[in-house]
């Protein structure tokens, strides 16, 4: 093979990542992880940003500039009675780019099963099988000890009956597993994926999805469960039901769940209010994911919240998450027009409707105290003659 381009989301390396690869595969990665990380920020692989949002509109729109699919791989349940498989708990764009691409290539896994939803493809639209017996186990995962702290300020800000979204990540799986949702009842869920711990919640009658506008009964999103114990109850339960990026990460969509609390992880937040969800500086450490749409969604609609949470330092305590000013390059995801709202371990920052000195003055409330009195001679610096 020469001259291949491969977009998507990077796997354990299967000799694509290397320079000496760069004639036969070219590989643009999506959303940075452990597996693409070092090769992103060493500028041995390309980097396509990317928003979970639109991702085919030059194709659906005829630009020149638009990226063909050749082929797409995908991973699917063995087919029913009526020649149907699933993408079982992972939608992502799979359907949707399935009806675009020119060849499908389906990986059937006798681990994955059916799921409701916008979850299926008729054998007659797949071009190609081969059989992949591998069940794929997530390594245990540690909490900080600011995660505990954060769960119970950022339960304060979920009522009772809330639509609630929240992200994935270390500190915001810590939040579910410190519990957060513990004592609230009858939320429902629209979100991207879920943190582990949250289908025993559905279970439990912590989500029910009765006050769900969009989906009423409804537990929703692109992906759901974190561990095969926990796909298991998905598999076949009508209570989840999964859509393709395309509408769920769709701020026009979001907008429409009236009371929604969007909970994300940020790598930091400067004192105007500009977060940074995944790149620290110019360096790559995640990808955008549902993050700005789902900021962007809790804005738009009537009473919705949009909720950044970080603990107040990193790098081993020597580096404040809250920054005076971003440093040259950086990379920001949601713009300071939006902010809503930031937790710390030391409280809550609410900067909408302020203006940039109130801002300051909140975000250097729920800094680290080791770092406010360098954030108060910035702000002044910065904001006042």
């Amino acid at each position: 093979l020469r001259d291949v381009e491969i977009r998507g989301l990077a796997v354990p390396d299967a000799g694509l990542f290397s320079e000496d690869q760069g004639d036969e595969f070219r590989y643009q990665d999506q959303f940075g992880n452990p597996y693409s990380r070092p090769l992103l920020n060493a500028r041995v692989v390309d980097y396509h940003p990317y928003w979970l949002v639109g991702g085919h509109k030059a194709l659906d729109a005829g630009r020149e500039e638009a990226w063909a699919v050749d082929n797409l791989m995908i991973t699917v349940s063995e087919p029913d009675d009526s020649g149907f498989v699933s993408v079982g708990c992972n939608v992502w764009d799979s359907i949707k780019t399935a009806r675009r691409a020119k060849r499908v290539i389906a990986s059937v896994n006798s681990h994955t099963r059916h799921t409701f939803g916008e979850t299926t493809l008729h054998v007659s639209e797949i071009d190609a099988f081969v059989t992949d017996p591998r069940l794929v186990v997530p390594p245990a995962m540690e909490f900080d000890a600011a995660d505990e702290v954060m769960a119970g300020i950022v339960g304060e800000l979920v009522n009772d009956g809330d639509t609630v979204q929240i992200g994935v990540g270390g500190h915001t799986t810590g939040l579910v597993h410190h519990g957060l949702f513990a004592d609230k009842q009858e939320l429902s869920y629209f979100g991207e994926l879920t943190t582990l711990g949250l289908v025993p919640l559905v279970e439990q009658g912590v989500f029910t999805g009765r006050g769900s506008r969009l989906h009423p009964g409804k537990f929703v999103a692109t992906v759901v469960g974190n561990t095969p114990d926990e796909r298991e109850v998905v598999y076949g339960n009508r209570a989840f039901e999964l859509y393709s990026t395309e509408y769920l990460v769709d701020p026009r969509t979001i907008a429409q769940n009236e009371q929604i609390t969007a909970i994300n992880g940020a790598l930091g937040v400067d004192l105007s209010g500009q977060t940074s969800a995944y790149a620290i500086g110019p360096r790559l450490y995640a990808g955008m994911g549902g993050h700005l749409g789902f900021a962007l969604g809790a804005f738009l609609a009537p009473k919705g919240r949009y909720v950044a949470v970080l603990p107040s330092t990193a790098a081993g305590g020597t580096v404040s998450t809250i920054a005076a000013q971003f440093e040259a390059g950086q990379v920001v995801s949601v713009p300071r027009e939006i902010a809503d709202t930031v937790v710390t371990e030391h409280g809550v920052a609410r900067l909408l409707g302020k203006s940039v000195r109130q801002r300051a003055e909140e975000l250097i409330s729920v800094a680290h105290p080791d770092f406010r009195g360098e954030l108060r001679a910035a702000a002044q610096k910065q904001f006042y003659p």
